[in-house]
């Protein structure tokens, strides 16, 4: 028996929709995070204060389990009319954590993003004043580029001129999928990157080899072992430019498993549990709390968390898990990581 305490985590990077799927997955995540930035991008997305306000009311009021911890941050879907007293008054008040740029049609409601982080110049700027980090979906969408060399090129093109430029902004690379944003982000100082379960996890054969498995589809897509490898090799290297962002991203099996697949993995529910079980077979577990609690808090400039979680990984697997997620209106989400959970417990340090 495998035991590890780490400070409650937090979640940098989740997305929890709305409406039913919102009530159906929100206490996945209020149960084991302690803050979660939540991503802008429904429908229509997220852009003014008011409606980042009434969106957190929103998820408050869903979660339905004892959990007075649960801090959601909001996002403001990055737009070139974004309203600079929304930013700073967001900013001030700790509604607003940060800003998502999309690049147009990359992935889930993305379509209303940009085509160059160029086009955002002055809103950047009063970012770069308030401290307020910029968060990027770093993928390219030029139908003339692999679909596994996006983030590079992205990087490449986009996110390295302007860290250049803009010394003063803030970036985080998310869901970082290639060692090209491991090396961006190492190279830059105002940079950070978050990294999700999945990717961390697997790689483009476990989507590929043995029949197609939709419910590993992702955007960015899950990559080659060897950039797995570079992904394991930051996130277990203690380096504190690099922390946990689940990317948990839930959609309807009649969306995943269909002709046209939607992106998105939903790993809430045993986040901790896959990324332990990396840690573990890393031999790294001595690192874990700086991915999962340490880093990405001090990168978004919060206290490290006084409540713990101590994680039990058994020597015989548990009972396995239910894989499926039944929502109130009876649409059914697939569960990644429950392999992992049945190897490991989770509990709170009273």
């Amino acid at each position: 028996m495998t035991v590890v305490e780490i400070p409650m985590p937090d979640d940098w990077h989740v997305h929890l929709r709305d409406d039913e799927m919102l009530a159906a997955v929100v206490d996945y995540s209020a149960r084991w995070f302690r803050q979660a930035l939540v991503m802008p991008n429904l429908v229509p997305p997220v852009t003014t204060l008011e409606q980042a306000r009434s969106y957190r009311d929103r998820i408050l009021s869903s979660v339905s389990i004892e959990a007075p911890w649960f801090d959601p941050r909001m996002t403001l879907y990055l737009r070139p009319d974004l309203v600079a007293d929304d930013l700073r008054h967001g900013w001030v008040e700790r509604v607003i954590g940060g800003a998502k740029f999309y690049p147009a049609g990359a992935t889930t409601n993305s379509d209303l993003g940009g085509t160059s982080l160029a086009d955002f110049m002055p809103v950047l700027e009063v970012m770069a004043e308030l401290g307020m980090p910029l968060l990027v979906h770093a993928e390219s969408t030029d139908p003339d580029i692999d679909i596994f060399d996006r983030e590079a090129v992205f990087l490449e093109r986009e996110v390295a001129p302007l860290l250049a430029r803009m010394p003063e902004l803030s970036v985080t690379v998310e869901h970082i999928s290639t060692s090209a944003g491991i090396d961006l982000v190492r190279a830059y100082p105002q940079a950070f990157g978050s990294i999700t379960p999945h990717h961390l996890s697997c790689d483009r054969s476990d989507i590929l080899a043995n029949g197609m498995r939709p419910e590993l589809y992702c955007k960015p897509v899950i990559n080659s072992a060897e950039h797995r490898r570079a992904l394991v090799e930051a996130a277990t290297s203690g380096d504190d430019k690099f922390f946990l962002g689940t990317d948990s991203a839930p959609h309807p099996l009649s969306a995943k498993e269909a002709r046209v697949a939607k992106a998105g993995i939903f790993n809430a529910p045993f986040a901790l549990e896959v990324t332990a079980e990396v840690f573990f077979q890393n031999g790294s577990l001595d690192q874990l709390a700086a991915f999962t609690s340490t880093n990405g808090a001090a990168r978004y400039g919060h206290p490290v968390s006084e409540r713990r979680l101590v994680l039990t990984r058994h020597g015989d697997a548990n009972p396995p898990r239910d894989d499926l997620l039944t929502t109130a209106t009876g649409d059914q989400v697939r569960l990644f990581g429950v392999n992992e959970a049945a190897l490991w417990a989770i509990d709170q340090v009273a």
